[in-house]
């Protein structure tokens, strides 16, 4: 684990995080979703009444690369100063 100084807390660690993997995934999911997301499938009605709607669909590949892009998201900006939530929260690098 890392040793940061002064030594950072928990919870803004976890915050940031967390915030952080949201807004990788929503953001490289939305963009890989409009360069290779296929057709949505039209809503299907159920016999009890209910309806099930896709809103979002990624496929086998772009699920991987959405992966990957994610895990390039925290080692490239962990290296060049923070993510975006540890800046914003004012978090200092680790040494």
């Amino acid at each position: 684990m890392a040793a940061y100084d002064p030594p950072q807390p928990l919870w803004k660690r976890n915050l940031a995080g967390v915030l952080d993997f949201l807004l990788a995934a929503i953001v490289f999911g939305y963009v890989l979703f409009r360069l290779m997301g296929g057709p949505l499938h039209p809503p299907v009605t159920h016999p009890g009444g209910g309806t099930t709607t896709e809103v979002f669909g990624l496929g086998p590949l772009p699920s991987l690369l959405l992966l990957a892009l994610i895990i390039a998201y925290f080692v490239v900006l962990g290296r060049t100063g923070g993510t975006v939530f540890q800046r914003l929260l004012g978090m200092k690098r680790a040494r």
